[in-house]
């Protein structure tokens, strides 16, 4: 087979089916991990530049200065994001970088040869680490890999080689790099796309502007990953396919030039190059023969690099040079090649001590210089200068030999008369003196924008000159624009949505208007709905829809209250209502500068806590009142009363117990009492009941078969030692009772404790009392005597034995003292938040999870409700999951009667419940607030009650998707705000900015962390089995193939790792046997014995005695241990000597881990390893996979594992079918039973009731439900089978599958945002209540949601298990209050994989808003809607002042201020905002879609360009096409995902596409009519942001020099004195850029040739910051660079087939329902945006004068959504008919975009089902 065969076979066998993930690289996935980049992808980056002059088939220019710049370019976006990562480089992908140029002609593939040469070199000075191998298959590779272990490659995927049309060598190539990224995925390296790689933000250092701004990196690299599991699948069937591609690959290509690398020499002081050029120079002699004119110009290529180090780098900004084309013919097919090539030899041989530095205009403006004068002067001096004349005497000296020989002539005459054929007179290129026009700004007034803008107002004046081009054909020119009077008018443009009245926003927008003028019996319809007449909704109708809606209402409010029933406080305890009093005051009525105190609570009871722990300083106390002694006296007695009572029903309790037979029986008794919640409040009552257990536990030791077992011993210890302290923190036992135990303490081996001492104040009655019940006996009375039971003792030394035993039940409290505000014991670091609360400060809370956060949310409302009965405090959760719970938890907590309002609301995007702007605590998610602080319709009123926003989970601020929204609350919050979270990286660095945010808006700001987690996270992995094991039901024994290994935490050690990250905790076991490990290590040196006998256990541990140890000792004694590690790991071979030898001592058992498990192993393990987590006592469990589909795939092979067991015994037990069979007699003997009950009762007519007899089994008997040896279900403890029923009869109507409802009746439920929410509550509540233990879900229960489990599960590897899911999924087990320990359970993923998701570490939390157009525009909506409202006017000053906008860059004020200025000339150009800053009637479309940006100002542009209108124009005539093409259009702008480029070749659609599948995959391009008019656009924005760039750089960057490299930070040649002819030749010749880097501008480029938005951002000149995100270009749209866009959202329009999605357009399965259901939102907001221009361009004077705006507030406020309805936005038409005063064309836009909604929501509803 030929390349292109093998290519193609390869393609669509395998490469085409990778189906990448799209992931933010450091947020999601690599985080501070290390990985790769391919150094041949680097430079195939840097070359593959369309703007760089170098190895073009028709340039002879070799511009390595910018080659330079674009290498360091790139790399320093890595390293200025902190990435941890190194180069390398493979000598065999040479290949790929040679032959991926424009062609694979003898002058572009030596000119990349040299170029990646001397690119490689430079990239080994930068700093980074470079290594270079032979090939992927190299045993060095092997060994770098095992050691370093790196989680991706970054290299390039073949784009370059992916039509059909390049030629076999190319082709070859492409083998080679399919082959590699094979290599790369079957070693376990996943492979992430370098050329697909897209950097969001970037870090900007300038020296003289930055004031205040914070270097923090952006978070955001994003690009394709290829996942390395997705390969073995079909590993071995690829391999042979492989083999034979790599064979052909070899054989086709030529074979590169390789030499053994050399050491730079280095030059001595009298040469003027270094030796490869003289290498470089007898090479080029030897192997070509004489030949004047070659050698004449190879000697001026050799000149060329004498003069170069003496011209500027502004000098050296030349354009194209036009040479004689036979001389330039010559130049590429013959000289240029080989001299390039001599060059690459003597580099390769030699290397280079300096940067290598070559310029191919330079060359040829000196042979020009040569060719067209024919009597130069002989002394290059007078040509060249005096300097570089003696340099090149010098060099003449150097290479005498050839000089002697004749073919090196320096002399001026000889050169030029051996190059004057090639004469050519040239067009003089110098750029003409003011050639260019200027473009100026449009007038702009507006007081607050003005005063903010005064610092570049006259600067601003005047934009630099911009391209010639840049109005004359655009719609935009400043013909158009010279002043208010002469904006767009509705005739200029046919009456395209060019109305230009002044919108006013004066209702919420967030959603599509439903019912508002219903009530008021408007002309309402269903848009589309079957009627005879199309008539208007009745009154009837409509007070039905109303009833329905209450209803509805009703209904979720009943699932709120049953969904807090369930919910429980820190300690599982149910949540205790607060009935907080009205407060009779309004916030305007608090007194100013002061904020009032809040009332704390004081009626809440505490828990109860040891006397001794609650000293306080003495202070005189208060004296009662006779009214207050009374009271005291009456407590005491009840209190009396009560304890007396206790008493006598204690000892009857006792008798029953002392009748049973043996003490297990007893203990059961005992632990039913124990259980009772009421009977335990008593203090009195439950000490005795734990004195009596003791009594229990020793009996049952001393009569245990085993008891002088270490194992029985130790178990026993823990129990008596544990009862014991908690008998002491009750603090009430008798003398009698404290004797009891310290005996027994003293008995055990703790006899230096000094709890449970006898009490010496006063005795009491209680101290006198004595023991209730006789205890055994075990010790003599006279200690001298032996003892009486010899085992009963520690098994190990009292110190060891607590570290290895003890550690869970430890006291966890830091520094925990009483807090009357609370009624828990706050540590201190929670009673520095409360304090700062109570000062109204704003506080940033880094806590783990289980720490004990909580409470500080709570405890703000509590402050909020108590103070006022207006002020407002907002929750800001992440997701819609939190959001409910929250809800649930107000509604529980917080009761208050207020007149009007509610004491909570909630709002989403998909519903909500009362009204958002008249409650007091505001539940929400990020979204939601951003548009509620930026409604003018609240600025006024709403947002000064605001008091506190609380922002849960502040680290989602990171994220790809939504993070903006969260740093743009932070910006515009307007009161104090608590962030939370368990996982920020940098928490310093990120709370340095957030607190300067929070000094600019006037408040005080301090950042609280604590660091430890309250319990433990104990971590395990199962074995597999690899043959299926029969699963006999959860009574049985799990197997043991199937069965845990514990991970020491520091099993770790054996990956390799040197630096542990801070939350990798050991619990005091693990301390344990971590010092045991190092001891063996230690054994070798006699100084680490030394240093390791200050940390032996009982040593260290000498200051805790007399008491036990707690959690502070064992984390100080930790933090020793691994200090002196870190300590022992910096020695020499410290891996192999040291942590390799403790690793392996602590990972006992990991052997028997599979090494790549696979996922049918996976699933057919699974329901064994639940089986075994039963058996254990370590459910509930929750288990985590990142794969919707995975999810729902394990809960039904979980179900049909207990269905077919249970029906394999059904079927072999005699039991079952002999119960069975008893209870078909009881049912037919039904009807007797019946007929016997009457003639009872006929019998017996006086008696007044007749006794019912007790239920029999069979009456409760189905024999269709679940046997418990076959469920996960809890017991029905507060859950009864008739709830359940009537529950999943409910959920029928919420269209859950039936295997959910199955699998919820055995105690299984999978949890994901594409179940439903009824499901999702009540899954929610049962697992809470016990009876749903077993959870399948995705990340959607990772954030706080309160479902306390016991044991995490992360079943199978993900792309998605990064080192931050890993913490919060983790987190959820072992909750503060409820567990002492919690389990994480790594199943199914490799060991080494296991360790390095432990030892990952959290990435820094940065963030990416920048102020874009539309943000801009929404601002100056803000300001216009409010009136100029303070708060409006101070959040834009807050917002504008603040000395670093984003906390992603340093982008400075006066920059920002650039930007907006011309942010705002481009809305005014475009018809979107006044002269005054009002915003024009547009507004709603762009502000809606505002996360779309750029789309949604493309949109707008589509729309007053007519390219809708015409597209629409067919709607009546020719529905379904129109349909389809305005689907097409919008799929462009909102569902563009591109696919590989492997669809773009010819024929690739063909091979690729499925057989017989509807999908045509690719998405069709842009017709003319649009694509002209978008790109008219897009020159409008390139032309004013050039403008803002040329204006910034002139103003600001003028003095300063753009002559620094930006990583190396080498610094070139800046100016030159030197005034020869050819010097000044160059200067008159060279471009002039201001806002271009001088580095491009080698390659000739100026400001004005650039034509894309993306050029203008990417080759910004240094101190120049330009984001490509923050510009709206539409590049993106207009320009696809040989790629296609997937066409899933016009496919599944089209034929609504869900598979076909997965099969043909490559969507994931998990991520389908998201991708529609994003589009489905696009067109809601769509239509919204339209009807919201109707409504205020039609100003119908019948709406008008029926019902006016007052009304509607009065009566009908809030009826556009319906309070607890999930709103379906689209569903429902304003217009009936075409309102008045709207064009015939805008009518037809609005009719279409309705329709196609309708129809696109039927299909994705259809896909729900």
């Amino acid at each position: 087979m030929t390349a292109r065969e093998l290519l193609d076979q390869l393609d669509s066998s395998w490469y085409s089916k990778l189906n990448p993930r799209w992931m933010d690289l450091l947020g999601d996935y690599v985080g501070k991990e290390l990985f790769l980049i391919d150094g041949d992808a680097i430079c195939q980056q840097a070359l593959n530049d369309p703007l760089l002059a170098l190895g073009k088939s028709q340039d002879c220019s070799f511009q390595l200065l910018h080659a330079v710049w674009n290498v360091e370019k790139l790399v320093s976006e890595f390293v200025s994001r902190r990435c941890n990562f190194e180069i390398v480089f493979f000598e065999r992908n040479e290949h790929l970088t040679l032959y991926g140029g424009d062609d694979t002609s003898p002058f572009v593939v030596s000119s990349r040869r040299l170029a990646r040469t001397i690119l490689k070199m430079h990239l080994e000075r930068l700093g980074v680490a470079v290594t270079t191998f032979e090939s992927p298959l190299d045993e060095n590779w092997t060994v770098f890999t095992d050691s370093k272990q790196p989680m991706c490659m970054l290299c390039d995927d073949g784009a370059q080689f992916a039509t059909a049309r390049c030629d076999a060598i190319t082709n070859s190539a492409a083998l080679l790099q399919r082959h590699f990224i094979f290599t790369m995925l079957s070693n376990g390296v996943a492979v992430v796309s370098l050329e697909a790689t897209e950097f969001r933000g970037s870090k900007v250092k300038r020296a003289g502007l930055v004031r205040q701004a914070l270097h923090l990196p952006t978070h955001q690299i994003l690009s394709f990953v290829y996942e390395q599991n997705l390969l073995l699948k079909r590993r071995k069937e690829l391999m042979e396919l492989m083999i034979s591609s790599e064979e052909h690959a070899l054989q086709s290509l030529p074979n590169p030039q390789h030499q053994d690398p050399v050491v730079s020499s280095t030059p001595s002081p009298t040469q003027v190059t270094e030796i490869w050029a003289q290498t470089a120079v007898d090479e080029y002699f030897q192997s070509n023969p004489p030949d004047i004119t070659n050698d004449a110009l190879f000697t001026v290529f050799l000149l060329h690099l004498i003069v170069l180090p003496y011209v500027s780098i502004s000098d050296r900004s030349q354009k194209p040079i036009t040479l004689h084309p036979r001389l330039e013919s010559k130049l590429r097919a013959h000289v240029m090649p080989k001299l390039l090539d001599a060059l690459n030899q003597g580099l390769m041989k030699h290397g280079a001590e300096r940067r290598v530095d070559l310029d191919g205009r330079v060359f040829l403006h000196l042979l020009v210089a040569f060719t067209n004068d024919p009597t130069p002067a002989e002394d290059l001096s007078v040509l060249l200068g005096p300097g570089p004349a003696d340099a090149i005497n010098s060099l003449a000296v150097s290479l005498h030999q050839h000089v002697e020989s004749g073919r090196l002539s320096f002399d001026a005459t000889v050169l030029s008369r051996a190059l004057s054929k090639w004469r050519h007179d040239e067009v003089d290129g110098s750029p003409p003196p003011g050639g260019e026009v200027s473009l100026r700004l449009l007038p702009f007034h507006n007081d607050v924008f003005g005063e903010c803008l005064k610092p570049i107002h006259l600067a601003s004046d005047v934009v630099p000159p911009a391209a010639a081009t840049s109005s004359s054909s655009s719609p935009s020119s400043e013909s158009s624009f010279v002043g208010e009077s002469e904006d767009f008018s509705a005739s200029q443009k046919s009456g395209w949505f060019t109305n230009t009245t002044t919108f006013t926003d004066d209702q919420h927008w967030h959603n599509t208007r439903k019912l508002t003028e219903a009530f008021k019996e408007k002309r309402l319809v269903l848009y589309g709905e079957k009627r005879g007449d199309d008539r208007p909704l009745s009154k009837a109708d409509l007070e039905f829809l109303k009833r329905r809606k209450d209803r509805s209402h009703q209904k979720r409010m009943r699932d709120i209250h049953r969904h807090a029933t369930t919910l429980t406080g820190a300690k599982g305890a149910p949540l205790q209502r607060l009935v907080i009093p009205v407060a009779k005051r309004l916030i305007k009525d608090l007194p100013t500068g002061k904020e009032s105190p809040a009332q704390r609570r004081s009626s809440l009871p505490s828990s109860p806590v040891n006397p001794k722990s609650r000293k306080e300083p003495k202070a005189q106390q208060p004296k009662l009142t006779s009214i207050e002694k009374q009271r005291q006296k009456i407590k005491d007695e009840k209190a009396l009363r009560t304890l007396s009572e206790s008493e006598v029903w204690w000892k009857q309790q006792l008798a029953q117990m002392e009748k049973l037979p043996t003490p297990e029986r007893k203990a059961e008794f005992l632990g039913r009492i124990q259980r009772n919640a009421k009977r335990m409040e008593n203090p009195w009552l439950r000490t005795e009941t734990l004195l009596y257990q003791v009594h229990l536990d020793v009996s049952r030791w001393i009569y245990d078969s085993e008891s002088a077992e270490p194992r029985v011993q130790a178990q026993h210890c823990v129990d008596l030692l544990r009862t014991a302290s908690e008998v002491h923190n009750i603090g009430v036992a008798s003398d009698a009772a404290k004797t009891f135990l310290r005996s027994l303490l003293d008995t055990i081996g703790f006899s230096d404790l000094d709890m449970l001492k006898p009490s010496s104040d006063k005795s009491t009655d209680t101290t006198k009392k004595l023991l209730t019940f006789q205890p055994i006996r075990f010790a003599h009375r006279d200690r001298s005597k032996p003892p009486l039971y010899p085992f009963l003792k520690l098994p190990s030394h009292a110190i060891d034995f607590q570290l290895e035993h003890y550690g869970v039940y430890m006291d966890r409290s830091m520094d925990g003292q009483v807090d009357s505000r609370v009624s828990f014991v706050p540590d201190a670091w929670q009673r520095n938040v409360l304090d700062r609360l109570d000062k109204r400060e704003s506080v940033l809370v880094v806590a783990p999870t289980s720490a004990g956060k909580t409470f500080i949310s709570y405890y703000a409302m509590e402050q909020v409700l108590r103070e006022s009965d207006d002020g407002v405090l907002v929750y800001v959760a992440p997701t819609k999951a939190l959001v409910n719970q929250i809800v649930a938890e107000l509604s529980a907590r917080f009761e208050k009667a207020l007149k009007s309002g509610t004491v909570w609301g909630a709002h989403t995007r998909d519903w909500r419940l009362y009204e958002p702007h008249k409650c007091q605590i505001l539940v929400t998610v990020p979204e939601m607030l951003a548009i509620m602080l930026l409604s003018p319709a609240l600025a006024a009123n709403w947002v000064p009650r605001l008091r506190w926003i609380v922002l849960d989970e502040i680290h989602t601020i990171g994220q790809q998707e939504g993070g903006a929204v969260w740093e743009q609350l932070l910006l515009f919050a307007p009161c104090p705000i608590i962030g939370l979270s368990a996982t920020i990286g940098n928490p310093e660095e990120f709370s340095q900015w957030l607190g300067s945010v929070q000094e600019q808006h006037g408040f005080r700001y301090a950042l609280i962390q604590h660091k430890h987690r309250y319990s433990h996270l104990r971590k395990f992995t199962y074995t597999m089995s690899r043959k299926p094991i029969e699963f006999k039901g959860l009574s049985s024994a799990p197997p043991p193939a199937v069965h845990p290994i514990h991970i020491h935490p520091m099993s770790v050690l054996l990956s390799g790792t040197r630096i542990l990250p801070d939350d990798l905790a050991l619990e005091s076991g693990d301390c344990l046997t971590l010092y045991q490990a190092m001891l063996k290590v230690a054994d070798q040196s006699s100084e680490k014995r030394e240093q390791l006998a200050k940390l032996e256990p009982r040593k260290f541990f000498t200051r805790s005695h007399g008491r036990l140890l707690n959690q502070r000792d064992v984390l100080d004694y930790e933090a020793q241990l691994k200090s002196l590690l870190a300590d022992w790991s910096k020695e020499p071979e410290a891996y192999d000597k040291i942590l390799r030898p403790i690793g392996e001592t602590l990972s006992r058992g990991h052997g028997e881990c599979e090494a790549m498990p696979d996922q049918k192993a996976i699933y057919m393990n699974l329901i064994h390893v639940l089986h075994d987590l039963q058996r254990r006592g370590n459910l509930p469990a929750i288990l985590f996979n990142f794969d919707r589909h995975d999810c729902e795939v394990m809960a039904c092979r979980l179900l049909k594992e207990l269905k077919d067991a249970e029906e394999e015994w059904k079927e072999s037990s005699p039991q079952w079918k002999n119960k069975l069979a008893k209870w078909e007699a009881w049912v037919a003997g039904s009807k007797q039973r019946q007929r016997a009950a009457e003639r009872a009762k006929k019998a017996k007519p006086q008696e007044d009731e007749v006794p019912m007899e007790g239920k029999s089994w069979e009456e409760a008997f189905d024999p269709d439900d679940p046997l418990p040896e076959f469920s996960f279900a809890g017991p029905w403890t507060f859950y009864s089978k008739a709830e359940l029923e009537e529950d999943i009869e409910d959920l029928k109507w919420a269209e859950v599958p039936q295997w959910a409802m199955d699998a919820l009746r055995v105690g299984i439920a999978v949890h994901h945002a594409g179940m439903s929410y009824k499901y999702r509550t009540l899954i929610e509540s049962l697992f809470r209540v016990g009876f749903v233990r077993v959870v399948i879900a995705t990340g959607t229960l990772a954030l706080g949601i309160n479902m306390p489990i016991k044991t995490s599960i992360f079943v199978g590897d993900s792309v998605y298990l990064t080192a931050l899911t890993y913490r919060q999924c983790a987190g959820r087990a072992g909750r503060r209050g409820m567990d002492l320990l919690g389990n994480v359970v790594f199943y199914g993923i490799p060991m080494e994989r296991i360790h390095r998701i432990m030892t990952s570490k959290v990435p820094p939390l940065t963030g990416n808003m920048p102020l874009t157009t539309t943000l801009s525009l929404r601002l100056c909506n803000l300001l216009h809607g409010s009136q100029q409202a303070p708060s409006a006017v101070n959040a834009i000053n807050s917002v504008l002042r603040l000395p670093q906008l984003s906390l992603a860059s340093n982008v400075v004020r006066d920059e920002v201020l650039h930007h907006l200025r011309f942010s705002i000339d481009y809305l005014r150009r475009t018809n979107l905002l006044s002269v005054g800053g009002e915003p024009l009637i547009m507004f709603p479309l762009v502000a809606h879609l505002y996360h779309t940006e750029p789309s949604n100002l493309a949109l707008v542009a589509l729309l007053q360009g007519g390219v809708l209108h015409r597209i629409c124009a067919t709607i009546d005539l020719n529905p379904i096409d129109t349909k389809r093409n305005l689907v097409a259009v919008l799929s462009h702008l909102f569902a563009r995902r591109l696919l590989p480029r492997l669809y773009s070749g010819e024929g690739a659609l063909q091979r690729l596409r499925p057989p017989k599948s509807p999908s045509r995959i690719i998405l069709p391009p842009l017709s003319p009519d649009a694509h002209r008019t978008l790109s008219e656009h897009n020159d409008l924005i390139l032309e004013t942001f050039r403008g803002y760039a040329r204006s910034y750089a002139t103003q600001y960057l003028s003095e300063s020099s753009d002559n620094i490299l930006p990583l190396s930070k080498e610094s070139l040649t800046n100016s030159t004195g030197w005034d020869a002819p050819f010097m000044l030749t160059l200067r008159r010749k060279a471009v002039k850029v201001d806002a271009t880097s001088s580095f491009v501008a080698n390659s000739g480029v100026t400001d004005s040739s650039l034509t894309t938005v993306t050029d203008l951002s990417r080759t910004a000149r240094s101190g120049l910051h330009l984001d490509k995100n923050a510009i709206l270009g539409l590049d993106d749209l207009l320009a696809l660079d040989g790629r296609v866009v997937n066409g899933y959202i016009l496919d599944y329009f089209t034929h609504g087939q869900l598979q076909a999605l997965i099969d043909a357009n490559k969507v994931r399965r998990s991520d389908v329902w998201f991708a529609l259901q994003d589009f489905s939102l696009a067109l809601a907001t769509l239509q919204t945006g339209l009807e919201h221009y109707m409504k205020a361009a039609a100003a119908d004077p019948n709406l008008d004068s029926e019902s006016s705006d007052e009304e509607v507030d009065q009566d009908d406020e809030g009826r556009d959504e319906i309070e607890g309805e999930k709103l379906e936005p689209g569903t429902t038409s304003t217009f009936p008919v075409k309102p008045a005063r709207i064009t015939d064309g805008d009518w037809k836009v609005y009719r279409a975009v309705v329709l196609t909604k309708r129809e696109f929501d039927e299909k994705f509803k259809a896909m729900w089902a």
